[in-house]
């Protein structure tokens, strides 16, 4: 495949198991959904099989106090299968935790694309006082969406399906679930979105319940919101945003809260420019 990367330096938050899972802002705004959805800005961070459908190459941007983000995709005719290039990182209290991963998918195929995520995972810890420890942990992860109609869309992905084992708390890495997610466009006016996500090691005891919906005020601006009833940590959220979709960028916003704990607020900028 023809190189179509340029070096840069990116983080996302991965979430630890006291906070709402962060990705970027359109995700986020909509409660976390979108695993089902075609969305240049932050959806190959949920789906990298949504490469497949993204229009040519998209760089793109995710911004949050103490994450963020950077995401070159290539879907150009040059290149021999849609890919992208993505670095993250994040910081708590606890550990710092970043990630350098390819993600690769495959063509439309009878309405179904599979795709892939290959990363390295770097674990600064902090656990222990006056000592930091690093760990290095390759992991993979597999998605696919399949087109219903050019409406209806649902994407199905299994996080950290592969990955060598560390000396560190479970509670403490990227964590391994699934989830699926529904996406539907209402006479192109309103975008619905539904995601139901398991609990760690796949269980599904207890699940995480996402849904949101975007609103395309015109060809330029949406207005968006969310709610995510998260069993797992026993906490709810709600969410809204707003976003600028021109022709030459975008810009979106979002504010998630958790009522019963303020602290656990957030205000995420994304920013996307296809080229």
């Amino acid at each position: 495949m023809k190189i179509f990367f340029v070096s840069l330096f990116a983080a996302i938050q991965f979430f630890s198991c006291n906070s709402f899972a962060a990705v970027g802002a359109v995700t986020t705004a909509t409660g976390g959904s979108g695993r089902g959805a075609i969305e240049p800005v932050d959806g190959v961070l949920l789906n990298p099989a949504v490469i497949s459908d993204l229009p040519n190459k998209n760089f793109s941007v995710n911004y949050s106090l103490d994450q963020w983000a950077l995401t070159i995709s290539d879907n150009g005719k040059e290149a021999y299968f849609p890919a992208a290039l993505v670095f993250e990182n994040s910081k708590t209290d606890t550990i710092d935790t970043k990630q350098l991963g390819v993600s690769v998918a495959s063509y439309r195929w009878k309405k179904f694309v599979i795709g892939a995520n290959f990363s390295v995972i770097d674990y600064l810890d902090h656990t222990v006082a006056g000592f930091e420890q690093v760990y290095h942990q390759p992991a993979a992860d597999l998605g696919g969406t399949l087109a219903i109609s050019n409406d209806f869309g649902i994407g199905l992905v299994f996080n950290k399906v592969a990955s060598n084992k560390v000396d560190l708390a479970e509670n403490l890495q990227t964590q391994k679930t699934s989830a699926i997610g529904l996406s539907y466009i209402y006479q192109n006016f309103v975008r619905f979105r539904f995601d139901v996500e398991s609990a760690p090691d796949y269980k599904t005891d207890r699940l995480v319940y996402m849904a949101g919906m975007e609103n395309f005020i015109n060809d330029w601006v949406v207005v968006r919101m969310g709610y995510q009833n998260n069993n797992v940590l026993n906490k709810n959220y709600i969410s809204a945003g707003v976003g600028f979709t021109g022709p030459q960028f975008g810009l979106h916003y979002a504010y998630i809260s958790n009522a019963a704990d303020k602290t656990e607020d957030k205000h995420l900028f994304d920013l996307g420019i296809p080229f």
